[in-house]
């Protein structure tokens, strides 16, 4: 029985001795995993939809030509010039008049009494051209083909939040004959001459009236850098 009894402990002395030399001499201690949490991507921003996306879900008037390439990079611009436009061409004057300046209200009342909706109605297309100011705000050139005749319109816009400001800026009847080139950059120049001339004496050199250049003696001169009949676009509408 004695015996039997040592050869119990003994097994359980090995037991013990097996564990002790595990622990103390067993190596280093196993570190706590670290957990990498990946971070959250943002989800990347949706492309702006090409105009032609835009003219289909938003019913735009097909006389209203906008090209890829001359549409503002973002979408709420995009959508707020077609907009407008189509209000404008549709003759919609509570559209209009809901993204129009204040100050432009009583020339939109005075051309809705002269039968706004019958001059939209001879309008045969609107190409749009988009650009900057040079103190930077934002503006579009419409292009008024009527028959074989061309109108300038020129409009600044800014937007808060998601409502767009149209405003009107000065343009002269004739004044398609004195653009070419970046027709949006050339308007600007021409604004920038004619305002320099404007400050010089009258009887050093001649003066700018309603887009005319005009000579001190009242004759009519010509502008040699003036083009003559409205210029075509290469892909775009104008001049085909």
């Amino acid at each position: 029985m004695m015996n039997q009894n040592k050869s119990v402990w003994s097994v359980l002395l090995m037991f013990l001795a097996i564990s002790v030399f595990g622990i103390g001499c067993g190596g280093e201690e196993e570190k706590p995993k670290q957990v990498v949490t990946q971070k959250p991507t943002a989800p990347k921003r949706p492309k702006a939809k090409t105009v032609d996306q835009l003219v289909s879900d938003l019913s735009i008037d097909n006389r209203i030509f906008l090209s890829e390439d001359e549409a503002p990079r973002r979408e709420s611009e995009r959508i707020a010039i077609l907009n407008f436009f189509n209000a404008m061409i549709q003759s919609d004057l509570d559209s209009i008049k809901s993204m129009l300046s204040y100050s432009d209200h009583m020339e939109l009342d005075t051309m809705s009494k002269e039968n706004m909706s019958s001059y939209m109605d001879s309008v045969s297309l609107i190409e749009l051209l988009t650009g900057e100011s040079p103190e930077g705000t934002s503006c579009v050139m419409a292009i008024y083909e009527i028959g074989m005749d061309y109108q300038v319109q020129m409009w600044f816009y800014q937007n808060k939040g998601s409502d767009f400001t149209f405003s009107a800026a000065e343009t002269s009847p004739n004044l398609i004959e004195k653009l070419s080139g970046n027709l949006v950059q050339n308007y600007f120049d021409l604004k920038s001459k004619q305002a320099e001339i404007a400050l010089q004496p009258d009887e050093e050199t001649s003066y700018s009236l309603a887009g005319e250049i005009t000579s001190t003696d009242g004759s009519v001169g010509t502008d040699e850098s003036r083009p003559g009949p409205p210029p075509s676009r290469p892909g775009g509408p104008l001049g085909q």
